[in-house]
């Protein structure tokens, strides 16, 4: 008959199903003669203890596993030790294919979930996890990124700092706080951080000064669709200023043409054109800060930072008067910011996948409600299908003694000394990669 456990280190004796788990009687097939502490004094009997030990689910129920664990005693070191059982896990009272078990099925099930199903506390649960997690800190490395993308989202009360790979599509890194105390320790110990020659960000004055506090020979590069969202806003504040004093009626329709009053002009056709039109003429100020909208945000239609630096500055000074409050946090902005916001025509890049994988943090957090923020920034981390997809191989010249070889050195060696090197392919992970992220997500892969 086949071995109910089927673990190497146990032989199974009995096997009880009481209807909602499997108890199972069990003893040790391993046995210690010289003491592996001194490794000297022999050791003999000094009697048993019974222990428990929960094992991975069987045909959907709970296994609980029930050993009488042989003690000795060392006649060298007088010490006492149980028999060895490769199987247990060194921590808990649990197999160690169980504590894989749990580390595997932790990133795709809640917690709470997972604890019913291997009838383990939900605290012993998550302390696996953090394990699993600390081993993964420790041992995988994502390439620091040449265009580095940093956002804030809010998760479970609080700012984060995301940080993302703009060129490949990746997530770099997801910090527990966006406040200059933390940051800036990360940033001085970040790990090849030369590497970095372009950061893409919003308009928080943090962030600036940690890039020019650590990054110094980085650029920075505000995002566009930041600078143009407070075009918008500027129009929102009046929209908004203009239908308080209006009657009921009139109110409740002004409200509903937000969206239309935010559209591009180009786009603006048949009856929205007239609907836009007939609001213009009853509100002229209106009109006039649509088109100082429009003109805002057809500066990034030009194809030059010279032309684009003239085009706002003559939109700067076709600012009526009146209109100066409405337009002010606006042109502050582009006061205090004017090179971040100009290098975008030399560097054209957004931080466009950094606010798709917030919506995707954002999602995992209303999904797994009650989990701490390391949780959620784990699960998205460490997916291994994320991480592959956003990892490519690489092929690098080594030396015998596997030092790696640089192009410049590359390029200057001699055909004799390239016959002593060798190619090795090796993977390089630039961490996980959003649209796959976001397709899991889809999928309901962590639900």
């Amino acid at each position: 008959m086949t071995d109910f456990l089927q673990l190497p280190s146990l032989k199974t004796l009995e096997v009880v199903s009481d209807g909602d788990r499997y108890a199972v009687k069990a003893e040790g097939v391993s046995t210690w003669i010289v003491c592996p502490l001194c490794k000297r004094g022999r050791l003999y009997g000094h009697g048993s203890q019974e222990q428990s030990f929960q094992d991975t689910p069987s045909h959907g129920k709970p296994v609980e596993v029930f050993i009488q664990r042989r003690r000795y005693r060392c006649q060298g070191c007088g010490k006492t030790l149980f028999e060895p059982v490769a199987d247990f896990d060194g921590k808990r009272q649990a197999t160690a294919r169980l504590v894989a078990h749990i580390r595997k099925e932790s990133f795709t099930k809640t917690f709470a979930a997972l604890a019913r199903e291997v009838a383990l506390d939900e605290k012993t649960i998550r302390h696996i996890f953090d394990d699993f997690v600390e081993e993964f800190e420790a041992k995988v490395r994502f390439r620091t990124p040449r265009i580095l993308g940093i956002d804030e989202l809010k998760i479970i009360g609080d700012y984060r700092a995301m940080l993302t790979n703009v060129e490949r599509k990746t997530v770099f890194d997801i910090r527990p706080s966006r406040k200059k105390e933390d940051l800036l320790p990360y940033f001085r110990t970040l790990r090849n951080k030369d590497t970095i020659e372009w950061v893409a960000m919003d308009m928080y004055a943090v962030y600036k000064q940690i890039v020019k506090g650590t990054l110094p020979d980085a650029r920075i590069v505000v995002d566009r669709f930041h600078i143009q969202r407070m075009a918008n806003d500027a129009l929102e504040k009046l929209r908004k200023g203009i239908r308080k004093d209006l009657p009921a009626r009139q109110r409740l329709k002004l409200k509903d043409e937000r969206f239309l009053l935010l559209k591009r002009q180009h786009d603006l056709k048949g009856k929205d054109m007239e609907r836009a039109l007939e609001w213009f003429r009853q509100f002229p100020q209106l009109g006039e800060a649509h088109a100082l909208k429009e003109g805002f945000l057809s500066i990034w239609d030009h194809k030059t930072r010279t032309d684009a630096e003239a085009a706002c500055t003559k939109w700067l000074a076709n600012i009526p008067a009146e209109l100066s409050p409405t337009f002010k946090d606006l042109t502050t902005a582009v006061h205090n910011w004017h090179e971040e916001i100009f290098a975008y025509f030399e560097q054209p890049i957004t931080n466009a996948y950094t606010e798709s994988v917030n919506r995707l943090a954002k999602d995992m957090n209303r999904m797994g409600r009650g989990y701490s923020f390391e949780v959620i920034r784990a699960r998205m981390l460490y997916n291994a299908k994320a991480r592959k997809d956003g990892s490519v191989i690489e092929t690098v010249e080594v030396d015998d003694d596997g030092l790696v070889t640089t192009n410049f050195e590359f390029q200057r060696m001699t055909m004799a000394s390239m016959n002593q090197k060798k190619r090795v392919k090796r993977v390089v992970e630039y961490g996980p990669y959003i649209p796959t992220l976001v397709q899991l997500l889809e999928e309901g892969y962590f639900d």
